[in-house]
């Protein structure tokens, strides 16, 4: 996971467990026809949508560590030790 967040902190329950999936392989680094088979525990992030969003604004949106400094650094974590 990216952020730890549970998104019915703030939603309330309707959005209790909701989570996202995210290929580390990026499915357009892909060539036409390949067929590749995934492992759920190593080719997949569950990720909350907003980790989601982001981690698909860095270069390598693979990198799972580096989001989790952005998260750690970022306002979010601070409003958490507030």
């Amino acid at each position: 996971m990216g952020c730890m967040f549970e998104m019915s902190e703030l939603y309330g329950p309707i959005a209790a467990g909701f989570i996202e999936a995210h290929h580390l392989i990026p499915l357009s680094s892909l060539d036409d026809n390949e067929v590749v088979l995934f492992d759920p525990k190593n080719d997949f992030a569950v990720l909350c949508p907003n980790c989601h969003r982001v981690i698909h604004r860095m270069n390598d949106c693979s990198d799972i560590n580096r989001l989790r400094n952005l998260v750690k650094g970022g306002s979010l974590e601070k409003l958490r030790s507030a």
